[in-house]
């Protein structure tokens, strides 16, 4: 992706888009333009690659090469992965067909990460991220995230701070090892 240089007018005028397109959204919810006679679904699920001591495995990119799959993609981090499901019917057996899909794809994704050295995880954030894992370095090669990230704090005017509360470590230990079964209700203990 070339360099791009985006000025303060151009993220006030991005901004005003944003609200008329959530203007036009609101009014399509507001006149049920959503309402179908049968109902759809679509997922995108975002899941975090961990290697054997549970921290974050930085090989998306050898994973999503594995995987060979189009519904597979990068995430912001070189430790996550997102599976888009599309749009399909929901209910009858289509709920059936639709949670077998998901589950033979998370299969076949966490049998090639296996591959390469890690496994998946379904998490929001994983417990083991240290502030080493987090940085420019660790953005995935897609230059969109290099420039989301530039943009971000470029609106900020400046850099984050991380806050001096959040561990250097927190141990992990998951209690099962693989998305192809529903996870009980306490998945992982930290400490």
């Amino acid at each position: 992706m070339a360099s791009v240089a985006i000025s303060g007018e151009d993220r006030r005028r991005y901004r005003d888009k944003v609200r008329r397109c959530l203007d036009v959204l609101a009014r399509m919810l507001g006149e049920s333009q959503f309402d179908f006679e049968r109902p759809h679904i679509g997922l995108e699920i975002e899941l975090n690659l961990i290697d054997s001591l549970g921290d974050p495995l930085m090989r998306n990119a050898d994973v999503l090469k594995a995987i060979a799959d189009p519904a597979w993609a990068t995430e912001l981090g070189q430790f996550n992965l997102e599976i888009n499901i599309p749009p399909r019917e929901l209910g009858g057996e289509g709920t059936g067909a639709l949670e077998t899909e998901v589950r033979d794809h998370l299969a076949h994704a966490d049998d090639r990460a296996r591959e390469v050295g890690g496994q998946l995880v379904m998490i929001g954030i994983l417990p083991t991220l240290r502030r080493t894992d987090i940085g420019e370095e660790t953005l995935s090669s897609n230059a969109r995230y290099k420039m989301l990230n530039d943009q971000i704090f470029a609106a900020r005017g400046r850099r984050c701070a991380s806050p001096s509360t959040v561990p250097s470590r927190c141990a992990c230990t998951p209690t099962r090892s693989s998305p192809r079964r529903p996870a009980p209700a306490s998945s992982s203990t930290c400490r």
